[in-house]
């Protein structure tokens, strides 16, 4: 039985892949924040009598280091624990800088270099990295989020290449705008009413094109049919100023 181990598992994508990988047949490793979110994943996979589930705070080095420590090496790692933020610069605190980029970046950097040699003992490993549209494209107002969504995308691009003689696949995903609760919980409702129809993605959806990507051995993917038509353009002062104007609060 193949084993998966998932970060940010009870919630949005990463629940998403765990059910995904569960009706595969997969026994999951499911590392979770919340207790009460965590509590309704168990509910939900009750009848998988294989997997684990652990309730981490993963912004602290701490909760990554007893992790290694609890979890036997997986055949799969979906690095996918994070919030989304806004924050004009110059308004957030220490604190939350410190948490946001070891949660989003150092604490994945950690976490996959801690495995990297037992998965280099198996015969064929794979690590899938949610990263984020904002690594590629600048985002006004959530530079710390797309900065360390950049840092880790840049991370697993390089250790893709290095790995590939280890078999071990790297395959980073850049989701845009996911239906999930995160932006509710972030105090971001308003863009739901100011994101066009189109620009949102099921949590689905990135679920099964990213998994697909992964199992072909490709090292980035944009999920969404959107995304990829505007790929060209990202990056450039016209698709700045429209993202900027998309977000804007009334």
């Amino acid at each position: 039985m193949k084993k998966a181990l998932i970060t940010g598992a009870s919630s949005g994508i990463g629940f998403e892949y765990a059910k995904y990988l569960n009706q595969n047949g997969w026994s999951l490793d499911l590392v979770s924040h919340s207790e009460e979110r965590s509590k309704k994943a168990r509910e939900f996979f009750q009848n998988n009598n294989n997997n684990n589930y652990y309730h981490l705070d993963l912004s602290k080095k701490d909760s990554i280091l007893e992790l290694l420590d609890k979890v036997d090496c997986p055949d799969l790692v979906v690095a996918n624990a994070g919030i989304t933020m806004m924050s004009k610069a110059g308004d957030s605190s220490s604190l939350q800088r410190d948490e946001l980029y070891y949660l989003l970046c150092g604490g994945v950097i950690d976490l996959i270099e801690g495995l990297v040699p037992r998965l280099k003992e198996k015969d064929a490993s794979r690590i899938v990295i949610i990263s984020s549209i904002g690594a590629v494209t600048p985002m006004p107002k959530s530079s710390l989020y797309a900065s360390a969504k950049s840092g880790i995308y840049s991370y697993g691009r390089s250790i893709g290449e290095e790995l590939a003689n280890e078999n071990i696949s790297v395959t980073i995903s850049l989701p845009g705008y996911v239906k999930t609760n995160a932006h509710k919980r972030a105090g971001l409702d308003h863009l739901e009413k100011k994101i066009p129809f189109w620009m949102w993605v099921s949590a689905e959806k990135v679920v099964k094109m990213t998994e697909k990507a992964s199992i072909a051995g490709k090292s980035t993917v944009i999920p969404g049919l959107a995304y990829k038509l505007v790929k060209p353009f990202l990056g450039m002062e016209i698709t700045s100023k429209a993202w900027k104007m998309l977000n804007k609060r009334n």
